[in-house]
């Protein structure tokens, strides 16, 4: 693979590359952002990995303009030395994929960067989906499922302030990132949303209103009424874990045609063989509408896989997720009725 690194710090930068050429890598050096920015206008890399204090340009400016400027976006990590909430909050906020903090271990880098590199060069997968088995008995409410990649976490806070918080409805999400992002994600959430927003655990019964994240490596999926919430370490699934088709399949088997899927922008493919389920079932599937980068690559699969009732933009899947809530809604109401 071919790695471009940013740091100013002349004995960190020979550190990165020794690393990486022991583990088979390409690396550029270059000493800081703005030179960093004109290598990717130039060529095509794999991975990005920034510091973040550097003449010119720092590293969190630099994440912001490759989000910005550069089509074919690389996998982008941070590594610095600033380790505080604070920092990361910055960080998770300029759109880096992952976050490093010095002093480090050669096989933390590795860990992270090749899980990065697998997900982003993953193979086109086949378009086979579960057979819908929908669990006896109605749901208390209208589920909504949603996935969301390694740099799009910044839309989360704005398509939740576009959703109703009135609606009978929960929600669960799964957010590729790290522990710490989930967290400062989540606290995000709730101060800007109003939602109440919390990381998944074992057994917890989902509430009408809420807002439920899936833990750092672990799976979520929601179990047969009366509905909880299950947490495990399986394999996993498009080289994820958590994976949004294990936590999609398991919701359409519980809601069936009152489950609602939401696929965001993400590297991968994450996501479409759950959402063909849910469809399947009789629920709807929503994509954010892709772009020409690697980060469309989930909602594009799903296209592809020709699985998806609608493709908007950001700015209208939280009205169109209102609209289906209030639709589904009233049918499960109906049904209820004539039980």
């Amino acid at each position: 693979m071919k790695i471009l690194v940013a740091e100013d710090d002349l004995d960190s930068a020979r550190l990165l590359e020794n690393i990486l050429k022991q583990n088979s890598h390409t690396v550029e050096i270059v000493g800081d952002g703005e030179e960093a920015l004109k290598r990717l206008r130039e060529s095509r890399y794999d991975a990005l990995l920034t510091d973040w204090m550097m003449p010119e340009m720092d590293g969190v400016t630099l994440v912001k303009r490759v989000r910005a400027e550069i089509e074919e976006a690389p996998l982008i990590m941070m590594i610095s030395a600033g380790g505080d909430d604070e920092s990361r909050q910055q960080i998770l906020q300029s759109g880096a994929d992952d976050f490093l903090s010095k002093p480090y271990h050669s096989a933390d880098l590795m860990r992270i960067l090749d899980d990065g590199l697998a997900r982003f060069k993953q193979p086109e997968p086949e378009a086979s989906f579960l057979t819908p088995v929908r669990i006896k008995g109605l749901p208390p409410f209208v589920g909504v499922v949603l996935v969301a990649g390694t740099g799009s976490q910044l839309n989360i806070p704005q398509l939740f302030s576009s959703i109703d918080k009135e609606a009978p409805a929960a929600y669960f999400l799964v957010q590729h990132g790290p522990e710490w992002m989930l967290r400062l994600l989540a606290e995000q959430v709730r101060r800007e949303t109003g939602f109440p927003c919390y990381i998944a655990a074992q057994n917890l019964q989902p509430e009408e209103g809420h807002i439920y994240l899936a833990p750092s490596d672990h799976h979520l999926v929601i179990n047969p009424p009366p509905i909880s919430l299950g947490i495990n370490s399986k394999p996993k699934k498009n080289f994820m874990r958590p994976s949004a088709d294990s936590l999609f399949d398991s919701a359409s088997a519980v809601f069936g045609e009152f489950c609602v899927a939401v696929i965001l922008s993400g590297m991968g493919r994450d996501g479409a063989q759950g959402a063909g389920t849910i469809k399947a079932g009789g629920g709807a599937v929503f994509v954010e509408s892709p772009g020409k980068n690697a980060m469309s690559s989930m909602p594009q699969t799903a296209l592809d896989f020709k699985v998806v009732s609608a493709s908007l933009p950001l700015g209208m899947i939280g009205e169109a997720i209102n609209h289906q809530v209030a639709l589904s809604t009233k049918n499960l109401r109906l049904r209820k009725q004539e039980e």
